[in-house]
């Protein structure tokens, strides 16, 4: 299946140099709509390929079956969480990206912010970036994102002045 991703781009970019010889028969239009379609035909060879790679990788990633569980502090509060696969990918790539959020929970929010203390062991960044790319990494569910500090501070000062 490789092979034939590879190839469609191949054959486009030897069918549009063979159009360009002085003998061919085929209209300037249609020589421009073969040059056109050639992005949109390696982009979307990418895309394939990127897809089937990643669902390769991920059933050999032992982390993509076991969800984790860890255990949040921040200052006093302690909160300990079971997460599937898809959750402890979406914890993690919170973490990674060091975006302030709340961890949603039936206990109520979770802050994760840079004096989170985190304690056990969340999957791979591989395991995120490939569950994202076939599209079964939905975080919306899990978590919501939260205005920077220095963001908040910046609004609230320029509302005080006149």
């Amino acid at each position: 299946m490789t092979l034939v991703i590879w190839l469609i781009p191949i054959l486009l970019a030897v069918a549009v140099f063979w159009t360009l010889r002085a003998d061919t028969r085929i209209s300037a239009d249609q020589i421009w709509a073969l040059a056109a379609a050639a992005p949109l035909v390696v982009a979307l060879c990418a895309a394939g390929y990127s897809h089937m790679e990643s669902r390769a990788t991920l059933t050999q990633l032992p982390s993509a079956q076991q969800g984790a569980f860890i255990t949040v502090q921040n200052g006093l509060q302690v909160v300990g969480l079971d997460l599937s696969p898809e959750e402890a990918a979406c914890f993690e790539r919170t973490l990674r990206t060091g975006t302030r959020a709340e961890w949603l929970t039936e206990g109520g929010p979770v802050p994760l912010n840079s004096h989170t203390e985190l304690r056990g062991q969340l999957p791979p960044p591989e395991l995120a970036r490939h569950l994202a790319i076939l599209g079964r990494l939905n975080c919306q569910p899990y978590v919501r994102a939260l205005a920077d500090d220095s963001a908040a501070e910046t609004a609230t000062a320029s509302q005080a002045s006149p």
